[in-house]
């Protein structure tokens, strides 16, 4: 990322889930119309015009991916909500429009987004741009991960650390170094009891065919082309031993051959679960 813009990768995700607004089938995967309002009303034109490039196979998977991983954090969150947990933590929020299309009461859950200042900066003008007024129940923090941590930025804000949260770090821990990734895992891990983490990330080469190795790669060399390359990696069940060990009482790790179950497997529109990106969830 260039000091002083933001984020390359979160505009281009929040395109993802505009596009799949416009381009997939019904029933849609996850609903949010107003990625499509975030990244200015020509947006849709935008898609249409790039319809060929659109609907490459590797697009397609990203925008998959874009849109399943936001809704098993969304439908998992809804799950730790009706469990009692009021706190939901937005690590890496970019467009999200989870707070802005919140379903709960604003006194149930209070949605705390943390990003990279220059990407927050950028959020709020283009939720001012499309006339979204921000719900009272939504704190934003900036935090750039590579210099402060996760719990600086909690405690300058309203979080209440003594009270059990939900937080969602997607597309995030991929674009950090393992000791950011590794601090923000220690810390969640020490939160109370029942909180939740749910986190993507890029499965090593280790457990990867030679072709996904190879599409690996290629997606590799282009993001570190926008400034933003890929520095942590993990196989699953590492990556389990690790969270069991920074505080996490039970983790679940969710393949591709699981989402694709869940998901893609009845589709009509060539969505399809991607090999090399991964869900995890671990629970304190």
């Amino acid at each position: 990322m260039e000091a002083g813009k933001h984020s390359y990768m979160a505009e281009a995700t929040a395109l993802l889930r505009a596009a799949h607004q416009v381009l997939d089938a019904d029933p849609k995967i996850l609903q949010d119309p107003l990625a499509l309002s975030l990244l200015g009303s020509d947006t849709e034109d935008r898609i249409q015009a790039d319809l060929e490039r659109m609907q490459r196979e590797h697009l397609r998977g990203a925008r998959a991916f874009a849109v399943m991983r936001s809704r098993f954090t969304e439908d998992a969150l809804a799950e730790a909500v009706a469990n009692g947990v009021g706190q939901y933590v937005i690590l890496g929020a970019g467009l999200d429009t989870f707070a802005y299309r919140n379903p709960f009461p604003e006194d149930e859950l209070t949605v705390f987004e943390i990003d990279h200042p220059d990407t927050q900066r950028w959020k709020l003008g283009q939720l001012e741009a499309a006339g979204v007024t921000p719900p009272a129940n939504v704190h934003y923090t900036p935090v750039d991960f590579e210099k402060q941590s996760l719990a600086e930025g909690l405690a300058s804000g309203d979080f209440d650390s003594a009270k059990p949260a939900f937080f969602s770090w997607l597309g995030v821990t991929y674009y950090l170094n393992m000791e950011a990734v590794l601090e923000t895992f220690k810390i969640v891990g020490g939160m109370p009891s029942s909180s939740q983490l749910v986190f993507d990330f890029v499965v090593d080469d280790s457990v990867l065919t030679e072709s996904e190795q190879a599409g690996v790669a290629r997606v590799s060399n282009v993001v570190k082309g926008y400034g933003e390359p890929w520095l942590s990696r993990f196989a699953p069940n590492a990556l389990q031993e690790t969270l069991l060990g920074l505080g996490f009482s039970a983790t679940r790790y969710v393949s591709a051959s699981e989402t694709h179950e869940i998901y893609f497997a009845s589709r009509s529109d060539g969505l399809f679960a991607h090999s090399a990106l991964q869900l995890m969830s671990a629970t304190v």
